[in-house]
C-alpha cells in the first residue's frame, strides 16, 4: 500500500491593498501625465459641449415658468416640446461620445498596468468595443431593473458587476463571462471593493469641482486606481514603470 504524501498548500494570494493602488495610480500618472490628460480632455470637452447644448431648454423652461395668457401657454408648450426633443437628442449623442471617449482612458490604464507606455491613439482602438457596448447596455438594464424592483438589488448589481468592463477590455470576455468574473472577484474581496467604490466616488465628485476642470486629473487617476485594484483582485502583477 503506497504512502499518501501530505498535500502542500500553494502560495497565499496577497490581500488587496487600497493604499498600494493609490500610490501606484499617483506615481503612474506623474510619470505619464500628457497622454492621460489628453484622453481625459476629450471626455471633458464633450461634456462641456453637452451642457452648452442643453442650455436652450433650461432657458425656455425658465421663461415659460409663469405664462400669463393662453397664447403664451400655447407658444411655450410648442417651444418646450420642440426644444425638449432636440435637447434629448443632443444629450444622448454626446453621452454616447463621452462614453466611447472614456474607454480610451480605461485602455490606457490597462496598458500601463501591463508595462505598455500609454498613448493617445488608444482612443481609436476598436478591439472588444462591441462586447463592451453590449456589456454596458446589459449592465445598465440590470441596474435599472434592480432599482425598480426594490433599490437594494440595483445597488448589489452595480457593486458586484462593476469590474465587468475591465474583463471585457483586458481579456476580451463576453458580457456574461465578464459579469461572472466580476462577481467572482468582488465576492471574494467585498471589504476592499467597498473601499474602492467609496474612494472612486470621492475622486469623481472632486472632478466636478471648478467647472469640471479637475476631471483632467481625477478621471485618469480613478481609472488607474481601479485598474490596480482589478489586477490585485485577480492576483496579477502590476508593472511599476
Amino acid at each position: 500500500m503506497s504512502e499518501q504524501l501530505p498535500s502542500v498548500p500553494g502560495p497565499a494570494v496577497p490581500r488587496p491593498q487600497v493604499s498600494l493602488a493609490i500610490s501606484w495610480a499617483f506615481d503612474t500618472f506623474k510619470r505619464h501625465p500628457l497622454p492621460f490628460i489628453a484622453l481625459a480632455a476629450v471626455v471633458a470637452v464633450i461634456q462641456v459641449i453637452q451642457e452648452i447644448g442643453a442650455q436652450p431648454l433650461s432657458a425656455i423652461v425658465a421663461d415659460c415658468s409663469d405664462p400669463q395668457t393662453q397664447g403664451q401657454i400655447n407658444a411655450c408648450a410648442a417651444a418646450v416640446g420642440f426644444t425638449a426633443i432636440a435637447g434629448i437628442v443632443v444629450t444622448f449623442v454626446f453621452l454616447v461620445l463621452a462614453f466611447l471617449a472614456t474607454i480610451g482612458v480605461y485602455r490606457a490604464a490597462l496598458d500601463v498596468s501591463r508595462g505598455i507606455t500609454p498613448e493617445f491613439t488608444v482612443l481609436l482602438k476598436t478591439e472588444n468595443l462591441g462586447r463592451y457596448v453590449v456589456f454596458s447596455l446589459a449592465y445598465l438594464g440590470l441596474v435599472i431593473l434592480g432599482f425598480i424592483l426594490c433599490v437594494i438589488p440595483g445597488i448589489l448589481v452595480a457593486f458586484f458587476l462593476q469590474l465587468g468592463p475591465f474583463f471585457v477590455l483586458d481579456r476580451g470576455y463576453r458580457p456574461v463571462e465578464a459579469m461572472k468574473a466580476s462577481y467572482s472577484v468582488i465576492s471574494k474581496n467585498v471589504g476592499p471593493a467597498i473601499v474602492m467604490v467609496i474612494f472612486s466616488l470621492i475622486v469623481t465628485l472632486l472632478g466636478s469641482a471648478f467647472y469640471g476642470i479637475l476631471t483632467l486629473v481625477t478621471l485618469p487617476f480613478a481609472a488607474l486606481f481601479i485598474v490596480h485594484m482589478y489586477r490585485q483582485f485577480n492576483g496579477e502583477t502590476v508593472a511599476q514603470r
